[in-house]
């Protein structure tokens, strides 16, 4: 049986769902330049990526502008809207238990701020985005850089995440990938991308580590 020590987190729709509030937050942003306005079904498409190009691939363009007021004036107000899931507080509380180190890796620029906002920031040894790496998922930069901080090698490494992307940087980090079908991919498209397994809600993780004692 496979004995996972730390398991590293996608943020977006794999903890949280953000979905809305994004969606939210960028017909704010739209109303304020003069852009369309988006469905929760084009944001769940983008999601996971950098916001530069999730923007562009909605949008078709992207102006410095945009990010600047989106952070000034209504970053906070996506924070506020970002639910977790009905079974993450439960998993991850399970995991601190077993003495599971638990660990971030998210293609938001500075995942901390909203993981604070969530009140989920006290489960997590290490946190890290873009601004901490030169690479974004798919790479593996990400992960890498996670099992460092957490002192934990690759075979002993799970890796959680909704997005093609995601299953593409573990496989490159050399770790085992559960794929959720809480985003915007299906099964099929997560194991192509390399999922060791696919579940379709996070509390179905927990099983992995039965029989685990801290």
């Amino acid at each position: 049986m496979e004995v996972f020590r730390c398991a590293i987190f996608d943020f977006d729709m794999t903890l949280v769902d953000s979905s809305y509030a994004i969606r939210d937050t960028m017909n704010l942003l739209a109303e304020r330049q003069g852009l369309p306005s988006v469905t929760r079904e084009q944001v769940l498409s983008v999601i996971g990526l950098p916001i530069r190009e999730s923007w562009i691939k909605i949008w078709g363009r992207f102006e410095e502008q945009w990010l600047e007021d989106f952070r000034a004036v209504f970053l906070e107000r996506e924070f506020a809207g970002i639910v977790p899931f009905p079974g993450t507080i439960s998993v991850l509380e399970a995991l601190s238990e077993k003495g599971v180190i638990l660990g971030i890796a998210s293609n938001r620029h500075s995942p901390a701020h909203p993981l604070k906002a969530t009140g989920l920031e006290r489960y997590f040894r290490s946190v890290v985005g873009m601004a901490d790496v030169v690479n974004a998922k798919p790479a593996p930069d990400m992960i890498l850089r996670g099992m460092e901080s957490l002192g934990c090698g690759a075979d002993e490494t799970l890796y959680v995440g909704d997005t093609a992307d995601d299953m593409s940087a573990a496989r490159a980090a050399g770790v085992k990938a559960v794929g959720l079908t809480t985003g915007n991919f299906t099964p099929e498209g997560l194991t192509e991308a390399g999922a060791w397994r696919v579940m379709d809600a996070i509390e179905e993780i927990l099983p992995l580590w039965e029989g685990a004692t801290p």
